[in-house]
């Protein structure tokens, strides 16, 4: 299976209105055979929500912004994907300017100043197994959009899911009529 939906954007579909994915724009970093990973890059939490009791007290300490729920698996893990100003040995290079680390040592170098200049630690992340992320894109639920220059850190949260589908040339503001399914 050739990995075409690495660095690409899944775009929720209006009629997607469960509480974790409704309005989510999710980077995928890995797509095989075996299935998917990606991380839900337009939900921030705060440092002080209750949500962020996830996360182990020393890093909520050393990290207080620019949090966000990566999605609801393994939640007692956290992920940071940032730009190519920092890179260790175990970063994993999704683009040329976009990198996912998982590595302690991250944390560290960003609350000495020493990290990435620009990155989002995500808490959990989303998964699917073998064929079923393909299933949910025929079946209507995901949009599919090359990940924008940039997109990530300089579009606002609040702005992302407007600003993706707008992208593929739909106006997000609009009634939508949504029918899933496959022609």
């Amino acid at each position: 299976m050739k990995n075409t939906l690495t660095n690409h954007l899944i775009v929720s579909m209006p009629h997607l209105n469960d509480t974790v994915f409704n309005k989510s724009v999710i980077l995928i970093n890995d797509y095989s055979s075996k299935g998917a990973m990606g991380f839900i890059i337009n939900k921030p939490i705060s440092a002080n929500s209750s949500a962020s009791v996830l996360l182990n007290d020393i890093i909520t300490k050393k990290i207080k912004k620019n949090i966000c729920f990566g999605g609801p698996v393994d939640l007692n893990s956290c992920f940071i994907l940032h730009n190519n100003s920092y890179i260790l040995d175990d970063s994993e290079m999704i683009s040329s300017n976009l990198y996912l680390t998982s590595n302690k040592q991250i944390i560290d170098d960003i609350s000495n100043q020493k990290g990435p200049k620009k990155f989002k630690l995500n808490i959990g992340y989303a998964g699917w197994d073998a064929g079923q992320l393909d299933k949910e894109i025929k079946n209507g639920d995901w949009l599919i959009l090359p990940n924008p220059e940039n997109f990530i850190f300089d579009i606002p949260d609040n702005e992302k899911w407007s600003y993706a589908i707008n992208k593929l040339g739909i106006n997000g503001s609009e009634e939508w009529v949504s029918y899933g399914g496959q022609a």
